[in-house]
């Protein structure tokens, strides 16, 4: 499996190289919605091939993040269900070593 794993990535890694090879261009990024006013020098100039990776890269950011997020509850809830696992192996220790020293001792041979 790890054998495909790295092909996949080489692969990937050389797409990604042939595209950025490809788009060496300087393309202008606007950063104003409404074009034509007097700020609308808002933006800058950039290969494209570094704004296509640039998005790409803050788009797997924001979904790290956002799932991140949506899975605080279940989080806390195992940490809870790890915690209450911990306290209940403490009491079953406990209650067998009561058990054990509720036993009658075994007569001792002299």
């Amino acid at each position: 499996m790890g054998v495909l794993r790295l092909l996949y990535y080489i692969v990937i890694v050389l797409a990604g190289l042939y595209f950025a090879e490809a788009n060496r261009g300087p393309v202008h990024v606007s950063l104003n919605p409404f074009p034509g006013g007097e700020g609308s020098n808002l933006g800058f100039e950039a290969p494209l091939f570094l704004v296509v990776f640039t998005a790409v890269a803050l788009g797997v950011v924001l979904g790290a993040l956002s799932s991140w997020m949506s899975h605080v509850g279940v989080r806390r809830s195992a940490k809870q269900a790890r915690a209450e696992a911990a306290r209940a192996q403490m009491e079953l220790a406990r209650l067998r070593s009561q058990a054990l020293d509720a036993l009658p001792s075994a007569p001792t041979k002299k």
